[in-house]
């Protein structure tokens, strides 16, 4: 085993990518025997699957392996959020800021959590660190495109980022390249949390100062 890391997959295909078999996480778990990557695949069609895969599989596998996560989200996604299996029939969401309250107890615990988006316009993850107390960050990092992705594309594109990292890469334009030339997604990007919130905190009170400003006019 060469990770300092293992990968926490979880997975909610659509119904028919479920019936036809066309699953990227499960996908990804051949690659990462063979790369000797450590893993846990869950897959959480409903809510209630989705949160024993957050809480119960996620501590049981950690103390497993005795190694931190990195949270590999294979989902279908959009500027809102994110959705299960069975809430594609009703258009209903796992939005973000609901996502933020579920995982944000992981990144306490762990003291860190990299997030790895596998799903359209995943960079809207980046969302769940745009809060004003820098206490309720949920992620150090967070992989993601802001475009629509196929499937096929972001499996070719993790298997390549996981086994980098795990060879110890650590320069993120490195890594970010190596995405982008396996699948050809060029827009694969990779946003720090706390960065992320230092950068909606100042916007926020820039915003606030210029409408004390014309109020006081």
């Amino acid at each position: 085993m060469i990770a300092n890391f293992y990968v926490h997959i979880i997975e909610s295909p659509s119904p028919e990518e479920l019936l036809d078999g066309l699953t990227e996480g499960r996908a990804l778990c051949s690659f990462l025997d063979i790369a000797r990557i450590p893993y846990s695949y869950n897959l959480a069609v409903n809510h209630d699957q989705f949160c024993i895969a957050l809480t119960d599989r996620i501590e049981e596998a950690a103390s497993r392996f005795n190694l931190p996560p990195i949270l590999h989200l294979s989902t279908h996604g959009g500027e809102q959020g994110i959705q299960l299996t069975s809430q594609r029939p009703t258009g209903e969401l796992i939005t973000w800021n609901e996502l933020r309250k579920h995982i944000h107890p992981i990144y306490e615990f762990f003291g860190a959590l990299g997030i790895c988006m596998s799903c359209c316009r995943g960079a809207n993850g980046s969302k769940m660190a745009q809060v004003i107390d820098a206490q309720h960050v949920p992620f150090s990092w967070i992989i993601g495109t802001e475009t629509e992705v196929d499937l096929r594309d972001t499996a070719l594109a993790f298997a390549v980022f996981y086994r980098r990292f795990a060879c110890g890469e650590k320069n993120i334009e490195k890594l970010l390249n190596a995405m982008k030339f396996a699948s050809g997604v060029y827009d694969f990007n990779l946003w720090s949390g706390n960065l992320t919130q230092q950068s909606y905190s100042q916007a926020l009170g820039k915003q606030f100062r210029t409408s004390y400003e014309n109020f006081m006019k």
